[in-house]
């Protein structure tokens, strides 16, 4: 078992990483909460696969438990979902002393962080993300949005879990598709802030080895979201560091209206990676031969390195982006592999990075 400790003064708390970890939760949720009800949220399938797990464990350890399913598509990630999840939370009496679990992937931690938030003006809650996405992301820093009719991510807060729970034998339970998805956010991370965890991507050629490593993986990628959560719990400065390929991928993304069909977050903010970089390393900011080392790495995942998005839509999709200002956005490059730096860039400039 590893634990990695988020030191955030009054909102510190541990990020717990244990194959195996849905079975024995239980106790440890009891001792580091004392309550007596737990809610869990889930989406549809989880409750299935690991919910009902996840309720003997707690009952066993004294709890009163009450499951709440969810949708897992994000356009149900909503004001009015949360208003439904209150209704629910009443019903079953939950006290302000007690406890949310979110279990389940982005829109469930959202959904979740959110109602824990406000619900009774502020409970605790636990973040036990399935997807690797998850595990090594949204599920780490306390970050949480909602969707509204007025737009995306309009609505959020940032309020800290009490605990991270992350189970990397739940990988295995994934599509490959969507396993991918997740390993393309952990390369992120190995580019801007840990080159070996960038090398063990270089060096597995399967799967079957992802697996064995990764662990490793998830811990190394845990230890930097924590590090950089702790220099900026408000994603105002250092924390940006980590948005490399994101400022590209979102704008990727909306013009898809975030249908995770047609393209998933990994596989989006895989292609604005690699076109930063092929971009940088053309003006002389990043080492030669980095985007050569990040294509193979990103095809050796099956994620793709381009978009046939025309780039009218694309300079649209970016104007929509909340960090523009005075007609930039802020840019994550990388100079070498594993060292990041952030740039503020013209949106004319960005533009001719997809070159379509």
């Amino acid at each position: 078992m590893d634990k990695i400790h988020m030191n955030l003064g009054n909102d510190s708390y541990d990020i717990v990483i244990d194959n195996g970890l849905i079975q024995k939760a239980g106790p440890m949720i009891r001792d580091l909460t004392g309550a007596n009800r737990a809610a869990i949220i889930t989406e549809d399938g989880l409750d299935r696969l690991y919910g009902n797990d996840l309720v003997k464990s707690l009952e066993e350890a004294g709890f009163t438990v009450q499951m709440i399913v969810v949708p897992s598509d994000k356009k149900f990630r909503t004001l009015r979902m949360v208003s439904r999840v209150y209704g629910a939370l009443v019903d079953f009496s939950l006290g302000s002393d007690d406890i949310l679990i979110a279990l389940g992937g982005r829109v469930v931690g959202d959904i979740t962080g959110f109602t824990a938030a406000t619900y009774r003006r502020g409970i605790r809650y636990i973040q036990f993300p399935t997807s690797v996405l998850a595990q090594i992301g949204s599920s780490i820093g306390g970050k949480i949005t909602l969707d509204t009719d007025a737009g995306k991510d309009v609505v959020g807060t940032f309020y800290q879990p009490k605990a991270v729970f992350v189970d990397p034998s739940m990988a295995k339970t994934l599509p490959r598709r969507f396993f991918h998805n997740g390993m393309g956010e952990a390369i992120r991370m190995g580019c801007v802030a840990d080159k070996e965890l960038f090398e063990l991507f270089e060096k597995v050629s399967s799967d079957m080895d992802i697996y064995r490593v990764l662990p490793e993986i998830i811990r190394r990628c845990c230890t930097i979201k924590a590090h950089y959560v702790e220099l900026d719990p408000q994603s105002k400065n250092e924390r940006r560091l980590l948005d490399f390929g994101h400022t590209l991928g979102s704008a990727i993304e909306r013009s898809f209206r975030y249908n995770n069909m047609e393209i998933t977050h990994g596989e989006a903010t895989a292609i604005g990676m690699y076109l930063i970089t092929q971009r940088s390393e053309m003006e002389g900011v990043t080492r030669h031969g980095t985007t050569g080392r990040l294509e193979y790495v990103l095809k050796s995942l099956s994620l793709p390195i381009s978009t046939a998005v025309p780039n009218k839509i694309l300079l649209e999709a970016l104007k929509q982006d909340p960090k523009l200002h005075d007609d930039s956005l802020p840019v994550t490059m990388i100079t070498e592999i594993g060292h990041g730096i952030v740039k503020q860039v013209k949106l004319d400039d960005l533009i001719k990075v997809f070159k379509n």
